[in-house]
């Protein structure tokens, strides 16, 4: 990432950077963010009294975000949903099962 961006465009990004890979460290986050790691600490201090982050050092240490943590952008509108249930009742077995499991992993409620 090249350009520089606002202090809450950076931690919109970084929780959307985590909420896709799970796991980082703050020198992958200070590179991708071109910002120091002082930077991305206090970033991430920050975001961990609202979103599900936590840190870990170590073997196996980085930041982390909670698996079931998704950013609002990765749910889908009812209207999804009504399609994808619409095309289950002409779907067979597996591709039934698929689409459950698409709306079950995105759908606003989770079930």
């Amino acid at each position: 990432m090249a350009e520089r961006l606002c202090v809450s465009e950076r931690r919109t990004k970084i929780l959307e950077h985590l909420a896709l890979k799970k796991i980082s460290t703050y020198s992958e986050l200070a590179e991708t963010f071109n910002v120091s790691v002082n930077t991305i600490s206090r970033d991430i201090d920050y975001l961990s009294r609202t979103a599900p982050i936590y840190t870990k050092q170590g073997n196996n240490g980085g930041v982390y975000i909670l698996p079931e943590y998704r950013s609002y952008k990765n749910y889908l509108t009812k209207k999804e949903e009504n399609c994808l249930c619409g095309l289950m009742k002409k779907a067979d077995e597996e591709e039934k099962h698929i689409l459950n499991a698409i709306i079950i992993k995105f759908s606003m409620c989770g079930s």
